[in-house]
Parts: structure tokens; C-alpha cells; sequence
């Protein structure tokens, strides 16, 4: 398969961002953080993107299809509602990350949420439980094709320690 056919896959991109969002936790986690404080704001930088793609992976299964295609959404891959309830990600978090993350602005003042990480780790279960449900319920059309994309996307060094993406969830 050439790039350019790749690229042209959807699956192609939801696997990318869901391995970013991982890839993001994982660099978090205390074993490499240790590695990460010897960069000067490598683990503010690291931290951000968590939370920029638990922004991005929030809208994907949670917003629904704008009837134009111009987001993917999991509603494209699954019959139905996904199923899941996210818990600790909820629809006030994404609204405070909306300005925090991608605005200077006085709600950064004027919030309630604190924002220090004291969460995160509750944040990323429910990011790892909604792709559990995405991945258990992918209509079979699917199936073989994000199990390709995890696999290719697993190959990548960058990405090697991401675990399984879930792939052994996805029905046979």
C-alpha cells in the first residue's frame, strides 16, 4: 500500500490520533519522566499534548457526525450510539480545555477547575475505555482495516511502547 492510499484511509487517521493520545500518557508515566526532566519543559510540552488530544479524541467519540463529513467521528464506524459514558473527561472539562488549551484568555482566572494533573490519569481511563468500546464494536467493514493501522502504526518506533491499541478487542 502506497502513502498517498494511506492517507486516504479514515481508520488511517483515528489510529494516529488514539496512538498520539497514548503515546502522550505514556511519556507522562514516572519512569520516563525522570528521562524527560533533564529537557527543560519536556514534561510541561509532553503534558500539553495530553491534553490537546484528549481534546481532539473527546470530540471524536463524542460529537456526532456534522452531516458534511468534515470530522471524523466513531459514530462513522459503529451502528449506532458508541456506548460509552466518559466519567472524569466530561462535557466541562472539554469546554474549560477549549479555552485553557487554545486560548489566552481570563478564564484561566475566573475558572473552578484546577488544572495540575491531579486527574490525568483518571482522564486517560476514560480515553482507554471509550476505544476499548469503539474497538469491541467496529462494524465488520472495519475491522481488518484498523487492525492494519494499529499494526503499521506499532511498528513505529515512536509508538512501539503504546501496547496493544486495543486490537485484540476487535471482533474476528
Amino acid at each position: 500500500m502506497t502513502p498517498e492510499e494511506r492517507r486516504k484511509r479514515p481508520e488511517h487517521h483515528v489510529v494516529h490520533d488514539y496512538a498520539n493520545l497514548v503515546s502522550s500518557w505514556r511519556v507522562r508515566e514516572p519512569h520516563h519522566v525522570a528521562e524527560l526532566m533533564r529537557i527543560p519543559t519536556a514534561n510541561g510540552h509532553a503534558w500539553h499534548a495530553f491534553q490537546m488530544n484528549c481534546r481532539k479524541m473527546f470530540e471524536f467519540f463524542r460529537y456526532k457526525p456534522d452531516g458534511k463529513g468534515t470530522y471524523l467521528r466513531a459514530a462513522y464506524f459503529i451502528d449506532g450510539e458508541l456506548g460509552y459514558k466518559f466519567v472524569h473527561w466530561t462535557d466541562s472539562i472539554q469546554e474549560f480545555m477549549n479555552a485553557h488549551l487554545l486560548h489566552v484568555g481570563m478564564g484561566r482566572v475566573d475558572n473552578e477547575i484546577i488544572n495540575d494533573g491531579r486527574h490525568d490519569k483518571k482522564y486517560f481511563e476514560d480515553f482507554e475505555a471509550a476505544w476499548q468500546t469503539l474497538m469491541r464494536t467496529l462494524k465488520p467493514e472495519h475491522r481488518d482495516v484498523f487492525r492494519e493501522e494499529i499494526d503499521f502504526r506499532l511498528q513505529d518506533r515512536e509508538f512501539a511502547f503504546c501496547g496493544t491499541l486495543g486490537r485484540e478487542l476487535i471482533p474476528l
